[in-house]
């Protein structure tokens, strides 16, 4: 009998291989003949991939810092799927089908644990069935086939959900043993032994004597709850009501064991995906309320208090599951119950189907809560429905049992195929449309989209640098994430990232970027609150002066893909003849008079070798000579223009070691912004290069380089003329973007004043990032203001300067320690302690940020930002009457 049990199960192991084998080379052929361009999910989801297997080349494990930054790498997005697939590319490559690869890996995942699960609660024909189900279910094979979170989470949550149920098994194998246990102790003792000590022996093994395999399968449910989440965070969504349900069941049999065992799971979870939530919490919970409550607003989906948000997923069951699948197994059941209804409770396995309904009927409702409603969003609960719907399979008579089973799941092989496969032309799709309904997903054979070429055409344009790209159109095809995915293929060389979204900013789109694409016919899913604005952007960039038309392609859709580039570039660069040792600055282009708070367009002119170059930040003031001004109470005498040689973008591409021998210029041309408060008079250069790399500095020598800064306001000096203006450079006197070291430092000045001082960060920071998609800008700054506060320690402009920098690269330890600088010399301001606290609390430091606050509320007990972060502070430790006291000021607060 061993033997034959060991057969079959060898068998049914070997038909899961083959069923797993035969949906994978479906899948790879269909990856064979598709020439498409992932569109925009895919194509972030695939950029992220490319990160994480750039980080991975040099991973330094026991690294703070290192891991910190490796967390930081996906901010909203859980990244378990992207490290998972990073060994695929490493051995397969790193193109869009080789990525899809890592899908074969969850389809194991995924048939295995629905197979276990299945033979756990049924027995193994049901799994073999519900393991053949998944492989033609429309809403599992369509994601199959593109690269999405939810396939892969789907299988994370079906083997989550299988350890939880071998756990909850483990319950019933541990009463057996124990029922076993007392009867061979009735057996043994003596009759006239107490019957109270003999009763209520078993009952305390009961509560605390646990078996192994309970902590196993705690341990692993544990650990794969950890993962899912790490996948994706909306695993709670389907797991919490089967959670909930058994440490409710497990509280009322007082079965204090298991339920530590529970609690003990849901801690180790926590500990995996811990550390990226930690890192990314308030980041996680601000792009939560966008991809619900905004998105769910734009897309107009049904709200909560009408029955269409109730009924949204039941009615995308068809298209889902199929006709076929979804009837005859339901027609099985009904045959079922009327041919057994006198004896249906002691054949049917109700528990196993009520065990599994808690996960169904649970994971629908929550999901119905969400009011943004997708039918992607359910995939998870689609397997845990393939076993209900092989179970009612395998309830059909038997006379014709087997054909009726053999019948469906040719028909669902069939409706797959003509999904996948332009089968049978306009009447197939009709046909099939009748039996599964829903969008097929042909693979595409047309010509080949352009993305390629279009970063290649950059790179040959601009071999040395790092630029980004201005995506106007927002199509499937083309778009800001799939061009940024073929840059990032280029060795991150073009980042492209979407501009002329806002209507005001867009002057300073068109200022702030050299490169942009534009499109003849349908521009996309552009919303129309920003369609203006992105008009606006077309035309200034097609009919403007300010560029000129660089390369058009002719698209599979029969419009144009239109490259453009400015005609005055903010960066030049090309090689010299000759070797350079060190940095130096050849020449300053600068107007010879300026007025204060008012843009001053320079072009700084700079040569060296490479390395130097790529790694120079540039500390660059303009002094006052002291001439016969006199500088009044509260004037500045100085321009700060800090800065990485080239804004940063010097890019080595794909060029040889060997062109790098030989020294550099670089046409370096921006605009410097002298303060409002700043004295008139004459202002020299003086400059100093810092290696961002090494830490080396050394003065570099400029000559006699002069602007005059005039009392009288900006409108009356116009039409100025450059001092040293070369030929070619007339355009100078055009209105330039401020460098973004700059921006930032210009908005951290603000920051004394409080919530009105960050409007500015909030309303600027994000659209600065689009143009330095690295942040590379944060970087600058922060080792700037370094250098700087060294030598002048008591720089309130520069230690606020400091702590933005590195609160924007979210480096909590480094903006707490700038902070308690900026406390020290801002000590009267209680907004200083404010943002102290507020990192603080950021970091998960309660108790650090009341103490900060402290001294703020003696100085203002009544300022409501003060006492709202002093109840968060305070809830946090758990002193509720406090939190509840300072909470109220939440009221008062103007944002």
């Amino acid at each position: 009998m061993a033997r034959q049990h060991r057969g079959n199960e060898d068998y049914s192991l070997l038909v899961l291989g083959i069923i797993w084998l035969v949906g994978a080379i479906s899948d790879r052929l269909w990856f064979t003949f598709d020439r498409s361009v992932p569109a925009w999910d895919q194509a972030e989801y695939l950029t992220s991939t490319l990160n994480y297997l750039q980080v991975l080349q040099h991973p330094q494990w026991l690294s703070g810092e290192w891991w910190t930054n490796f967390w930081l790498l996906s901010t909203k997005i859980p990244p378990l799927i992207f490290i998972a697939t990073v060994p695929f590319l490493r051995i397969f490559g790193t193109r869009p089908d080789e990525a899809t690869l890592v899908f074969l890996l969850f389809s194991a995942i995924l048939l295995v644990s629905v197979y276990c699960l299945s033979v756990q609660l049924f027995n193994r024909q049901v799994g073999l069935w519900a393991a053949a189900i998944c492989v033609v279910l429309p809403g599992l094979y369509r994601f199959r086939l593109q690269f999405l979170l939810d396939y892969p989470v789907t299988a994370a949550i079906t083997l989550t959900f299988f350890c939880l149920t071998m756990w909850k098994a483990s319950e019933a194998r541990e009463s057996f043993d124990l029922a076993q246990s007392t009867l061979r102790e009735e057996v043994t003792y003596d009759r006239d032994v107490d019957g109270n000590r003999r009763m209520n022996s078993p009952k305390q093994g009961q509560v605390w004597s646990l078996s192994l395999s309970s902590y196993f399968w705690a341990i692993t449910f544990g650990i794969s709850l950890g993962l899912s989440i790490l996948a994706k965070h909306t695993t709670v969504l389907f797991l919490f009501t089967p959670i909930v349900w058994l440490a409710v069941a497990t509280f009322r049999q007082k079965a204090w064991g298991r339920l530590a065992q529970l609690v003990g799971a849901l801690l180790l979870s926590l500990a995996v995906f811990g550390p990226w939530a930690k890192t990314n919490w308030l980041l996680i919970l601000t792009g939560g309320k966008r991809a619900t409550f905004d998105s769910a607003i734009a897309e107009g989906d049904p709200p909560l208090n009408t029955i269409n948000a109730w009924i949204y997923y039941g009615q995308h069951l068809p298209e889902q599951v199929s006709w076929p699948l979804l009837l005859i197994p339901l027609v099985g059941l009904l045959l079922y119950y009327w041919r057994h209804r006198g004896h249906l409770g002691s054949i049917f396995q109700l528990d196993s189907c009520r065990w599994l309904a808690i996960f169904w009927v649970g994971a629908y409702l929550i999901n119905s809560v969400n009011i943004n409603k997708d039918g992607r969003y359910v995939v998870p609960y689609l397997p845990v429905l393939s076993i209900f719907l092989a179970y009612f399979l395998t309830m059909w008579p038997q006379r014709w049992g087997r054909q009726i089973r053999w019948g469906t799941m040719g028909l669902a092989i069939v409706a797959m195929l003509f999904h996948m496969w332009p089968l049978g032309g306009a009447l197939g799709h009709n046909l099939v449309e009748m039996v599964s309904p829903g969008n097929s997903s042909y693979p595409y054979f047309g010509k080949e989209w352009p993305h390629r070429e279009v970063i290649a055409e950059i790179i040959q344009t601009e071999p040395y640098l790092q630029s980004t790209l201005g995506v106007l159109p927002s199509t499937p095809e083309i778009n800001q994430h799939n061009l940024n995915y073929y840059g990032a293929l280029a060795n991150f060389q073009i980042y492209g990232r979407q501009v002329g979204t806002s209507l005001k900013e867009v002057p300073q789109d068109v200022r702030s970027l050299s490169w942009f694409v534009t499109k003849t016919g349908d521009q996309g899913s552009i919303r129309e609150r920003i369609k203006t604005a992105q008009n606006a952007a077309v035309a200034t960039i097609e009919k403007g002066d300010k560029f000129q038309l660089h390369k058009t392609w002719f698209l599979p859709d029969f419009t144009n893909l239109n490259l453009y580039r400015k005609r005055w570039r903010a960066v030049e660069i090309q090689p010299l003849n000759e070797a350079r040792s060190q940095v130096q600055l050849e020449q300053v282009t600068v107007p010879a008079r300026a007025v204060p708070g008012v843009p001053i367009p320079v072009t700084y002119i700079w040569s060296g070798p490479w390395r130097q170059l790529q790694s120079g930040l540039v500390l660059v003031t303009w002094k006052n000579r002291g001439g016969s001004e006199i500088q009044q109470p509260g004037q500045t005498s100085e321009i700060l223009h800090d800065r990485a040689i080239a804004q940063g973008t010097l890019h080595p591409g794909m060029l040889e070691a060997d062109k790098f021998a030989v020294g550099f210029r670089v046409v370096d041309r921006t605009a410097m912004l002298p303060p409002a408060n700043i004295a008139p008079g004459s202002y020299n250069l003086e400059a100093t290069y810092l290696n961002r790399n090494t830490g080396e500095t050394y003065p570099m020598n400029v000559g006699t380089v002069t602007v005059r800064i005039e009392p009288e306001p900006a409108n009356q000096k116009q039409n100025q003329k450059p001092k040293n203006q070369k030929p070619g450079n007339e355009d100078n006197l055009e209105k330039v973007e401020l460098d973004l070291v700059t921006q930032l430092r210009t908005m951290a000045a603000n920051l004394p004043k409080g919530l009105p001082g960050l409007e500015p960060v909030f309303e600027q920071i994000g659209r600065i990032n689009q143009y330095d998609p690295t942040q590379d800008y944060t970087i600058q700054a922060e080792q700037a203001f370094e250098y700087r506060l060294q030598q002048q320690p008591n720089n309130l402009e520069l230690a606020y300067g400091l702590a933005l920098s590195r609160a924007l690269q979210q480096n909590v330890n480094g903006a707490i320690a700038a902070l308690e600088k900026v406390t020290q010399i801002d000590s009267k301001n209680p907004y200083a302690y404010a943002y102290l606290a507020f990192v603080n609390l950021y970091g998960w430091h309660p108790k650090a940020a009341e103490t900060a606050l402290k001294p703020a509320i003696v100085l203002n007990p009544n300022l409501p930002e003060i006492r709202v972060l002093n109840g968060v502070a305070t809830l946090l430790q758990g002193n509720l009457i406090q939190a509840w006291q300072d909470l109220q000021y939440v009221k008062k607060l103007k944002i």
